[in-house]
């Protein structure tokens, strides 16, 4: 797994607590492009104020424009992915071009974003458990083993000391690649985090 010191990170969208104006239109600054800010972000690494730094939530299109005018290029894209939302296409390009992918929702959000956005957790998926039950493991140290297994960087969050000693296991043990085609199969293109309409009362995606 790797690691970021100072990571400062930019991201594809705006602030969650970007308010609507007085027509229900999101309101966000338009006079400063992600360019500029990356470039701002540029000049922290050359006055030694930070080591590294990376995009959160960009898509192919956005991370590609990145590359284009990037003198430093992004160490990392944090995103959500998990076997419901693998983004296999995502995840290919931006190792392709020396980016490291993490995985900020690496379990699909499990409880806190069923509670939150009412979504569904592959933590209950039966093939999930089936493959659990197979390696005698939980179906979280499943999920987390695939995440790695793809090249990605897992960053589940816990606060359970169980469940932190869990996730370290996920170290143990390697899945078969028929296991890895499985998992594979039951990407439903599901996104279970990042729910503008909760946020902003918009959907940016439809």
């Amino acid at each position: 797994m790797h690691h970021y010191n100072c990571m400062h990170t930019l991201l594809g969208i705006g602030a969650t607590g970007s308010p609507l104006d007085e027509d229900g239109v999101l309101d966000i600054e338009t006079n400063i492009s992600l360019e500029t800010t990356w470039h701002a972000m540029e000049d922290l690494v050359s006055m030694g104020l930070v080591r590294s730094i990376g995009i959160s939530n960009y898509d192919i299109f956005l991370t590609r424009d990145c590359l284009a005018y990037s003198k430093i290029k992004p160490a990392v894209n944090q995103i959500e992915t998990h076997p419901y939302f693998q983004r296999e296409s995502l995840v290919k390009f931006c190792q392709k071009h020396g980016i490291c992918v993490t995985a900020h929702t690496p379990l699909g959000g499990a409880d806190a974003n069923t509670k939150r956005f009412g979504t569904v957790s592959c933590l209950d998926d039966p093939i999930l458990k089936g493959i659990a039950e197979k390696y005698k493991k939980t179906v979280a140290q499943i999920v987390l083993r695939w995440g790695i297994q793809r090249n990605t960087v897992v960053i589940p969050k816990t606060s359970k000391s169980e469940r932190l000693k869990e996730n370290f296991k996920v170290l143990e043990f390697e899945l078969a690649k028929e296991d890895m085609d499985v998992i594979q199969a039951i990407d439903k293109s599901y996104r279970s985090n990042i729910q503008p309409a909760k946020f902003w009362g918009i959907d940016l995606y439809a």
